[in-house]
């Protein structure tokens, strides 16, 4: 086998592999790559071919590295691939093909680091050779990853009925409980109802303290998927006021929940249950097989951040998957270790304080009830 790399610039060859493979993302997506460039990211999306056959894809982006003094005239930068790269064996010759490839960029872009996030996680029976082979051609364990490691995911293949007699018993009350209040679930369908969720999404980010991209990003997320049937928007709404919200993504037989907000009101009526077995409703009818809840703690004590969330979410069913620790390829040594000590302070403190916010919530939950 001769195995030769490419940038690809075909949509179709590019997802095509990806569907293909039981590793492909949502975030390799050609239409991703897309996202990047729209915020300013620059991306190449590199491709192994064997005799003109796709045998392996890697979508980078390039960054600059944070730098705690600016120096006239030094720009350093880092590589990353999102769960990527993806190819069909650890053993297949297009893994350390594409990753050459990628140090010659390297090399142009003065990187200080490639860092992959490949889509191997605890199911994968082959997941130790998978580690093995990065650290073959030269990759270090990060513990400090950039995409959440842990996600929280449901098999959905079951049926309706079954799925709903899944869930912990006050989950099913609650969607049961929420229609009987009148809660309705509709499908966005005006920029009017893309305001109404965004402006959801600005309060619940406000509640809950996490960063959200502005409204035009959101729509265009919407848009790339949307327009073959790959995407939705649920507003769940009660005497005409929307009071909850959702955005989803498929991407082969995988749905993302991408995105929710809730109002600060009204919440005594559960629209948010009502409203996430609707969503699952929508993948089964999208002939997907599983339910991705994204991003809970990767450590799954109590205290820890997201906690409240992950609670949520298991009461759904579902299973915890773990990602591969993030593989790193050091290209400057020095700056490298002073950017990672940099991180892991940062990281530390973050961590402290909203352990401390998640304790405090959680205190509140418990005087409440």
């Amino acid at each position: 086998m001769s195995i030769s790399v490419q940038e690809v610039i075909d949509r179709e060859q590019w997802n095509d592999f990806l569907l293909r493979q039981p590793r492909g993302h949502l975030l390799q997506s050609f239409e991703w790559g897309e996202l990047n460039k729209y915020l300013g990211t620059r991306i190449y999306r590199l491709g192994a071919l064997d005799e003109g056959r796709l045998v392996g894809v890697m979508m980078l982006s390039i960054a600059d590295v944070p730098l705690p003094i600016k120096v006239p005239g030094v720009t350093l930068r880092w590589l990353y691939s999102s769960r990527g790269p993806t190819v069909e064996s650890p053993d297949s010759l297009a893994l350390p093909a594409l990753i050459r490839y990628a140090h010659t960029i390297a090399r142009r872009e003065h990187a200080v680091v490639l860092r992959v996030e490949p889509n191997i996680a605890d199911d994968d029976p082959e997941e130790n050779r998978w580690i093995s082979a990065y650290r073959k051609i030269g990759f270090r364990e990060n513990l400090i990853s950039i995409h959440g490691r842990r996600s929280w995911v449901l098999d959905i293949r079951p049926d309706a009925a079954k799925l709903l007699a899944n869930f912990k018993m006050t989950w099913r009350q609650n969607v049961r409980s929420a229609e009987r209040k009148g809660v309705v679930i509709r499908e966005a369908t005006s920029d009017a109802d893309f305001d109404t969720y965004y402006e959801l999404l600005k309060l619940t980010s406000e509640r809950d303290d996490f960063f959200i991209h502005s409204k035009d990003y959101n729509k265009e997320i919407f848009r790339s998927f949307a327009s073959k049937g790959d995407a939705v928007l649920y507003l769940a709404e009660h005497e005409g006021e929307a009071i909850a919200a959702k955005m989803l993504i498929r991407f082969g037989d995988w749905c993302w929940d991408m995105f929710g907000a809730s109002a600060n009101h009204k919440r005594n009526l559960k629209p948010t249950y009502l409203l996430q077995y609707r969503c699952i409703l929508w993948a089964k009818a999208k002939n997907c097989s599983y339910f991705d809840f994204r991003t809970i703690p990767e450590v799954l004590e109590p205290g820890e951040e997201m906690w409240g969330v992950y609670e949520y979410k298991k009461g759904f069913d579902g299973f915890s998957r773990m990602n591969m620790p993030t593989q790193d390829y050091v290209y400057r040594p020095l700056i490298y270790a002073a950017w990672r000590k940099l991180v892991e302070i940062r990281r530390a403190r973050r961590h402290e304080e909203r352990k401390k916010v998640e304790l405090e919530r959680a205190a509140r939950g418990k005087a409440s009830s």
